[in-house]
């Protein structure tokens, strides 16, 4: 008896949490509510070359954190930090660089697909499935520099948003790649 009414205590509990869950998760995000909203009607003045030049003069308050963050950082954590990333800067040497202003929605078709060995991968692989914070109709920054030859791949990139200037992401990477036998 103690057993069948242990059963349907743990049986109760494990129901109302499942309850639970999907009211909260059906509560956090509808289709038309977002953290970040829609702004693809606003009008932005600002240029993307102008907001490239003001993120390397650290103009906005959010980057002039960002950096004195970076400053204060102990030199060994600042090695594994790219700084040229996160306030982005186009790589001296590289073959392609792009600036653009872009919706959400729009920034997987920037995907390039690097051949190393005998596979194919994208670059940077950027799915806005996992944003589900962010509307697809919000107006982003997106910059992008890479160099990719036989021997290597070299790539950064950064997204931000037009209108808080806040970074949504970035990375850089580099892939060295294996010689054709």
């Amino acid at each position: 008896m103690k057993k069948l009414t242990f059963i349907a205590y743990i049986l109760t509990i494990s129901l109302s949490f499942l309850m639970a869950n999907s009211v909260n998760s059906k509560a956090a995000y509808s289709d038309n509510e977002y953290i970040n909203s829609s702004n693809k009607e606003k009008v932005f003045s600002e240029t993307v070359d102008e907001f490239y030049k003001a993120i390397r003069e650290l103009k906005y308050p959010v980057h002039q954190e960002y950096y004195q963050k970076y400053i204060e950082m102990p030199k060994q954590e600042q090695r594994h930090r790219n700084l040229d990333t996160k306030l982005f800067k186009d790589m001296p040497d590289a073959f392609v660089s792009f600036r653009k202003k872009v919706l959400f929605s729009e920034v997987e078709e920037f995907n390039y697909l690097i051949f190393y060995g005998n596979s194919i991968r994208p670059y940077p692989d950027i799915d806005i499935s996992y944003h589900k914070a962010v509307s697809p109709e919000r107006q982003f920054y997106f910059f992008y520099s890479f160099k990719d030859t036989e021997k290597e791949f070299r790539g950064r990139y950064a997204i931000y948003d037009v209108e808080t200037k806040v970074i949504l992401a970035a990375g850089n990477t580099y892939m060295p790649k294996s010689s054709p036998k």
